[in-house]
């Protein structure tokens, strides 16, 4: 089987440089894009098991959201969203807009780990 595929977008470079380090060590393939700009194209290209989606970037994090759940091509991709700040209204809003999981920055260690067996659990059902 191929490793599952993780797409992150941050926009801050450096966070997506860990994420995607940390991805690769936990045996997924990783795509990422530090505008928001590309990342509806890149998901319908790559349809990632897993999204990683800062809330905060040029593109809203929520639009981006509701878009990718609203799209045939995406909406069973997996969407966490990643949040510098822990607001209660906007975890509500995510959750309502089809995220799947809510992670506050800086993310706890396992952060990944949990990322990659929900990344396998897809992939496995889309085989």
């Amino acid at each position: 089987m191929t490793p599952p595929v993780v797409l992150i977008s941050d926009d801050e470079p450096l966070i997506v440089s860990a994420l995607a380090r940390e991805a690769k060590r936990s045996g997924l393939t990783c795509i990422s894009d530090t505008t928001s700009e590309r990342v509806l194209d890149l998901a319908r290209q790559h349809r990632p098991a897993v999204i990683i989606l800062d809330i905060n970037q040029h593109q809203d994090g929520r639009d981006l959201l509701a878009k990718l759940k609203q799209d045939p091509a995406t909406r069973d991709c997996k969407v966490i969203i990643l949040s510098g700040v822990e607001d209660q209204f906007t975890r509500h809003v995510c959750f309502e807009l089809g995220a799947d999981d809510y992670e506050v920055k800086p993310f706890d260690p396992t952060f990944m780990t949990r990322v990659a067996r929900l990344a396998t659990t897809v992939a496995r059902t889309r085989a």
